[in-house]
């Protein structure tokens, strides 16, 4: 029997149809899977996964760290050594992360808002289990004994198994949040940030992230000449010069016509300060500061209120 010879052309066709194919494959399954992620998101509650759920989970995740990091590290050789021997091994392992993970409370925080900051405690919780299961480890090994590399390579893999959930986590709620804002976005306000400091990128970022505040950066004024042209979170940082007609061509290039300026930072300096009220003015921009976040109350003024509430009750009794 004759083998069909296929020429450049066929097999060029062929590979384009194999391509489509896939890439209708892959479309569909996206497809359910938006679907499957929108019914988890909403079975989920909004106050987050359970603690003692998180611990669990934490734990099953120590048990299949340390099988996969076992096989890793030996291959099939890990087949030589007995059943009871690798599970000993195991359920140690599990109880010693159990028990530091109870201690640093890793699993109280809320996986919504998990950041680089909160994987630090997780990384110390794995570091300071593998120091404690290391001698463990040396203990239980009599007629059998684990390479010395494999706590190491442990820590390693179960470190990366314990931040990829959170991060899917996360970035699926943000995603979410990001959904309800598109929905929002023409009842958003495009504003002018002046200020270019941690202010002005906190701002920025509560803004992309919450739905309730109705505000939409268009563009930033910055003090420094050196970070005119660059961006801060998408937003870019117009060119501020004396040449009101570029300035305006450049206002005009914005997706959207900027219609109020708020001044994000309280120590920006006063020379600033006047050039942005004069393009609030020559503009027709009204001009807003934004007030500190927080704010403390003396004590007096706590009796104060304390004593005008306790005066007004019994004045209507």
């Amino acid at each position: 029997m004759k083998k069909h010879k296929f020429s450049l052309g066929d097999r060029l066709l062929m590979t384009i149809q194999a391509f489509t194919e896939a890439g209708t494959f892959f479309k569909g399954f996206g497809h359910h899977f938006l679907r499957l992620k929108t019914n988890l998101l909403g079975v989920i509650p909004h106050a987050g996964i359970l603690p003692q759920a998180v611990l669990l989970f934490d734990a099953f995740l120590a048990f299949l760290s340390f099988f996969i990091a076992i096989y890793i590290q030996i291959g099939n050789e890990f087949l030589d050594y007995s059943p009871s021997y690798i599970l000993k091994n195991m359920v140690v392992f599990v109880f010693t992360s159990l028990s530091v993970f109870i201690w640093m409370q890793t699993h109280r925080a809320l996986w919504r808002y998990f950041s680089l900051e909160d994987s630090i405690p997780l990384i110390l919780s794995v570091i300071l289990s593998t120091l404690l299961y290391f001698p463990l480890m040396i203990l239980l090994a009599q007629q059998e004994s684990l390479p010395r590399s494999i706590p190491f390579m442990n820590a390693l893999v179960y470190i990366i198994m314990l931040c990829i959930p959170r991060f899917i986590y996360r970035t699926m709620y943000d995603n979410q949040t990001l959904q309800k804002k598109r929905l929002l976005e023409e009842q958003n306000v495009p504003v002018i940030l002046a200020g270019s400091g941690d202010a002005t990128e906190l701002f920025i970022r509560e803004v992309m992230h919450s739905a309730a505040l109705s505000y939409q950066p268009v563009a930033i004024l910055s003090p420094d000449v050196k970070e005119k042209g660059r961006r801060i979170h998408t937003i870019p940082i117009l060119n501020l010069t004396q040449n009101w007609e570029s300035f305006i061509l450049e206002l005009r290039d914005l997706p959207k016509r900027p219609i109020q300026i708020i001044v994000t930072e309280t120590d920006l300096p006063i020379e600033f300060l006047k050039i942005v009220s004069t393009i609030s003015q020559r503009c027709s921009l009204p001009m807003m500061q934004m007030i500190p976040q927080f704010s403390v109350v003396a004590r007096q003024n706590i009796e104060f209120a304390e004593n005008t509430s306790t005066t007004i009750a019994e004045n209507r009794i």
